[in-house]
Formats: C-alpha cells, sequence, structure tokens
C-alpha cells in the first residue's frame, strides 16, 4: 500500500503523463491540418498548385528537422518545460498567422507570408513531439516502450478528429475559424503546463551533444533512424495527400456516381468552379466528405494499430524490432492495395490496413533510440526522430513534385503516391536487416 509521500508523487507524475498526452493530441491535430486544409488553399490559389503545396511540405519539413535537432540537447540541458511551452508558443504564432492570411491577405499577397508560417509550424509542432515523447520515457521510464505507445495513440487521436471537424467549422467561420480553435487549444496547453513541475534537467552542466558520438557510430542506431526516415515520409504523405487523391483521380470520380461530362468539367473547372463543387454542391461536398472520412478512419487505424502495439509490448512482452518488422510489412501491402485502388472503398480499407501496421512502428522506434545512450536519452530521442523527420524534406514534397512532373498543371497525384509505396518498401527492408542482425547477436 502506498505511504502518505508516495501519493503526491504519483499524483504529479500522472499529471505530467496528462501534459504529454494532451501535447501529441494537440500535435495529432496540426498534423492533419495540412491534409484536411490543403485542397481549400489550393482551389482559393493561396497554394495555386501541386508545386506550391510541395514547397509549403518542404518548409514545414524543414522547420520540423530543425526542431529536432535543437530541441533534444535543450531538452537535456534546460528541460522539457521551456522545450514544450517554446514549441506551443510557435504553433500559437502559426495558428494566428495563418488565420489571419486567409482572411485579411488576398491569395495573389499571400505565398511567402503562408511559407513562414508553415516554417513556424514546423518548428513548434515538432518541439512538442520532442519534448513529449522525452517527458514520458522519463515519468513512466519502467514500462516505457509501452507508455510512448500509449503517448502515440493520443496522435492518432488528433489525427482523427480535426478532419472531422474541419467541415463543420468552416461551414460555420470559414477556414480562419479552425485556425483560430486550434490556437485556442494550444493556448490552453501552455496555461495547463505553466501549473506544473517538470523534472529536474539531465544535463544542465553541460551540451549533451557532445556524448552522442558513440550513439552516431552505432549501425543498428542508422539502420532504426533511416527506416523511421521512411516511416514518418510515408504516414505523413498520406495523411498530407489521401484527400488531394481523392478528390481529384479521375479513376476514382468515376466510381463515385459521376459521369462522364461531370468528369470532364472537374478536370477543366477553374479553381472557384471546383471550391464550388466540393463545398457547396451535394455531390462533390459527398465527394469532400468521404476523403475527410477515409483520412480520419486511417488515424484511427492508427491508433488501434498503437493500442494494439502496446499491449503486445507491455503484457505479452514481443520483441521490439519484430514487432517493427511485422508493422513495416502491413503497411506496404496496405498502401499498395490503396495506391492502385479502382474504387474509394478500396483506397479506404487498404489505408485503415496501412495506418493500423503503421501504429507501433514510431513510439517503438523512438523507444529503442532512447536506451541505446541512456545517459542522453533525450538528445538520442531527438536524433532519431531528427533523422527520421528529415523524411519530410524529401518523401511528401516529392509527391507533388513527381505529381505535377507527370500530370501536367493538373497534376497526378496516384503516380506521385508511388513515392510513398517506394518509401515504405525500403523502411521493411531494413527491419529485416536489424531483426536479422539481432537474432545473429543472440
Amino acid at each position: 500500500m502506498p505511504t502518505q509521500a508516495s501519493r503526491p508523487a504519483s499524483s504529479h507524475h500522472l499529471l505530467l503523463l496528462l501534459i504529454a498526452f494532451l501535447g501529441i493530441f494537440l500535435y495529432g491535430l496540426l498534423a492533419a491540418l495540412p491534409g484536411s486544409v490543403l485542397p481549400t488553399l489550393e482551389r482559393n490559389q493561396y497554394l495555386p498548385t501541386d508545386n506550391q503545396v510541395g514547397t509549403f511540405l518542404l518548409i514545414n519539413a524543414v522547420g520540423a528537422v530543425l526542431a529536432y535537432l535543437i530541441s533534444g540537447p535543450l531538452i537535456d540541458k534546460f528541460g522539457k518545460k521551456t522545450t514544450l511551452i517554446t514549441g506551443t508558443l510557435l504553433v500559437i504564432g502559426a495558428m494566428v498567422g495563418l488565420a489571419l492570411i486567409v482572411t485579411q491577405v488576398s491569395a495573389a499577397a499571400a505565398l511567402l507570408l503562408i511559407f513562414g508560417c508553415s516554417l513556424m509550424l514546423g518548428l513548434g509542432a515538432n518541439a512538442i513531439v520532442s519534448g513529449g515523447h522525452a517527458l514520458v520515457a522519463d515519468v513512466a521510464a519502467s514500462w516505457r516502450n509501452a507508455a510512448l505507445n500509449v503517448l502515440d495513440v493520443f496522435f492518432g487521436l488528433g489525427l482523427m478528429t480535426l478532419p472531422l471537424l474541419v467541415q463543420p467549422l468552416q461551414k460555420s467561420g470559414g477556414l480562419g475559424l479552425v485556425f483560430w480553435v486550434l490556437a485556442g487549444a494550444s493556448v490552453a496547453l501552455v496555461l495547463l503546463m505553466l501549473t506544473q513541475r517538470f523534472p529536474a534537467p539531465a544535463h544542465p552542466e553541460s551540451f549533451p551533444i557532445v556524448e552522442a558520438r558513440d550513439l552516431l557510430k552505432s549501425s543498428s542506431f542508422w539502420l532504426l533512424a533511416i527506416a523511421l526516415f521512411m516511416y514518418v515520409g510515408a504516414e505523413v504523405s498520406v495523411g498530407k495527400w489521401v484527400v488531394s487523391f481523392m478528390e481529384r483521380d479521375t479513376g476514382l470520380l468515376a466510381h463515385s456516381g459521376l459521369v462522364n461530362t461531370q468528369l470532364q468539367q472537374i478536370t477543366q473547372a477553374s479553381p472557384a468552379a471546383l471550391d464550388k463543387f466540393f463545398e457547396q454542391e451535394p455531390h462533390g461536398v459527398a465527394i469532400a466528405t468521404y476523403a475527410l472520412r477515409t483520412l480520419s478512419l486511417f488515424a484511427a487505424a492508427l491508433l488501434v494499430g498503437r493500442i494494439v502495439s502496446s499491449l503486445l509490448l507491455g503484457v505479452v512482452r514481443v520483441n521490439s524490432i519484430r514487432l517493427l518488422a511485422i508493422g513495416s510489412l502491413i503497411t506496404t501491402v496496405g498502401l499498395a492495395l490503396g495506391f492502385t485502388a479502382a474504387t474509394p472503398s478500396t483506397v479506404r480499407w487498404a489505408l485503415m490496413l496501412a495506418g493500423f501496421g503503421m501504429g507501433p512502428i514510431f513510439p517503438t522506434s523512438v523507444g529503442l533510440a532512447s536506451v541505446m545512450v541512456p545517459r542522453i536519452a533525450g538528445t538520442a530521442m531527438s536524433l532519431v526522430m531528427g533523422i527520421g523527420f528529415a523524411g519530410l524534406l524529401a518523401i511528401p514534397p516529392a509527391v507533388g513534385y513527381v505529381s505535377v512532373w507527370v500530370g501536367g498543371a493538373a497534376g497526378n497525384v496516384r503516380t506521385g503516391l508511388l513515392v510513398v509505396l517506394s518509401a515504405a518498401i525500403i523502411m521493411l527492408l531494413l527491419h529485416v536487416v536489424l531483426s536479422w542482425r539481432e537474432r545473429r547477436a543472440l
């Protein structure tokens, strides 16, 4: 039975875990934001073509990678609280900026401002990820891998929730209201963090990146990190491009009840006409709703995959590296089926399969990195996440660039998404090699 002195500490740890969970839930909302609103920004000419969308994603990825390279050492030197609050304040700035841009600035003058907000969003959101994972690894050290999977369940909840809210919010107050709601949620999180005392920094006396040399010499670390590079690029690409894919692919639209004349009108329509079709006309609204709900169901499957993997790691004690390989296999099969599918329903079910397979990959990879050099766990986690999130620099933008290269100004998102499938295949091969190396070491 716990003593009187131990109860407050236990209660305090639960509050810290709650803060981490809410932070990752917010990150899930933010991760779903581009995939949910980029089609509207593109139709309204704020991001006129897939090239500009790709550049938006590239700039966001630059912010993400910078966040991980900086935040890990800052966590170990200055603490998780400073990192989490700073990241959330940057998110607030990005959301307020986007809200003002879409309500106060013309599309012709907005492009550079939107790119600036994209950079700020990448920096802030991913500082939250780094700080949240480090906080959970510290507070729940005795069940770290399982706890990190539980943490990323909240990412799945956020990723699933926003696509369900976008249409009602836009209908009530336009696109700007979506950004204002996210800014308000971020303010609430900052206020909660300010009320709590966080664990002391691990290395206040030195800058811990110097001690990461042994980690960077490990071939297992690099196999894990490069596989995470492929994973992050693949997962984020699905979130960013699936709505555009389902709204614009002529093969899928043909199975949505549109006749040939309507398909021709859509492919040749002006941005204003497309905006009206997908936001006002019943048939177009139904297609957009189906696409957004498919994104939400992908996120729900990701969430279920993380719940299952948490149980497998925490209760059944499944080997972490083998779980990564199995998850990669399921992911690759799901993406292959989804990106070659002929009907919207097949896309939906295949992406749900892929989402389930993706469930354990990110948190389990981060957990494995954190135990490679326990003394600098924050730096180790941020380095593997930094390399992983560098996948955002290559894979989601490449989808847009390949789409335009193959399909011209109208784009061919289906072909662009083959970049994502290639990344998943490479990830699977790397996890198989990592699993083989572990068996040989036994």
